[in-house]
């Protein structure tokens, strides 16, 4: 049962400041292969099986694990010191009823700006709001070579280098996904045709994420990500009512503006107390120290947002 649960993966452990990666490093440790939503809570005492912390990898990570409240950053056990240094609350919306139904939904307030996003983009295509989606191993295909070249433009790509995977491995689990009906892609065609925004989702059980997303920046006054995503959304109600469509871990405007329901979560990482466990703990928690220091410096500055946005706009470009 651990071994299933807890599966080796050679993992980047990341080396950053603030959002800016700096360094990396891959190394193979255990990760907890459950859906988050299917755990239970931890209330703060929770710590993998010993089996699996003695079996000599140097760390056993728990993504999106919900818990109770806040968590000490870094807690000691009696075979593992754990480390939890992000702490969250984690948006999903139960895709039930219609589309219609869940804007009504909203403050009213936020569903008209969303809606004047809409309207705004689709005058500047000449009245036409062209969303392309693609469901068959054929238009997955098509879809990925349209988006591999738009990714490229996005920021994602430019600053965490999380454009769309341009390997033959992924386009090979996405032919697979398409056979068993577990994968969509969608693409934004803006005013002069060309696709400016896109999404990859992926289904597995009743839970419908995305890792993949971005629009192209020279176009960020049409807001494409926007209006891409309430695209993608109404088709979801539409073919998958009864899901769960998770958008993934982290904190975001975004995120608050389309969820409906939050849950706290956090990603756990618990090092053995072994020579390598307690060396690659101290490498992470010692740049996640001088990372929150520079991030705390800008912020009482009151320069932190610009400073993100002058990185997005100038790091790779």
């Amino acid at each position: 049962m651990s071994e299933a649960r807890y599966p080796r993966e050679r993992v980047r452990f990341r080396y950053q400041l603030g959002e800016v990666q700096i360094a990396a490093r891959h190394v193979e440790i255990a990760v907890d292969a459950s859906v988050f939503l299917e755990r239970p809570v931890d209330h703060g005492d929770h710590v993998p099986p010993a089996a699996v912390l003695a079996s000599g990898v140097p760390c056993v990570m728990v993504l999106s694990q919900p818990v109770s409240g806040p968590l000490p950053i870094v807690a000691g056990f009696e075979r593992c010191v754990r480390f939890a240094p992000h702490q969250y609350k984690r948006s999903t919306i139960r895709l039930e009823g219609t589309f219609d139904a869940y804007l009504k939904a909203m403050p009213p307030d936020r569903r008209r700006q969303l809606q004047k996003k809409q309207r705004k983009f689709r005058e500047a295509c000449g009245g036409e709001l062209r969303v392309r989606i693609a469901a068959t191993a054929e238009e997955l295909e098509r879809f990925h070579r349209e988006a591999v070249p738009l990714a490229a433009k996005t920021y994602q790509e430019r600053l965490f280098a999380k454009g769309l995977p341009k390997g033959a491995s992924f386009v090979d689990d996405m032919r697979a996904r398409a056979r068993e009906g577990r994968a969509r892609g969608y693409l934004l065609d803006g005013p002069s045709g060309e696709p400016m925004a896109y999404l990859y989702a992926q289904r597995d059980g009743k839970l419908i994420y995305y890792d993949y997303c971005g629009y192209d920046d020279a176009h960020a006054k049409l807001s494409p990500g926007v209006v891409l995503q309430l695209a993608v959304l109404e088709d979801l109600f539409a073919t998958h009512g009864g899901h769960i469509f998770d958008f993934g871990e982290g904190e975001t405007r975004h995120k608050e503006t389309f969820g409906t329901e939050a849950m706290h979560c956090a990603d756990l990482y618990f090092f053995p107390k072994t020579p390598r466990g307690l060396e690659l703990f101290l490498g992470q928690a010692a740049m996640h120290g001088i990372s929150r220091g520079a991030v705390g410096v800008l912020a009482r500055f009151g320069i932190k947002e610009k400073v993100k946005r002058l990185l997005r706009r100038g790091i790779g470009g």
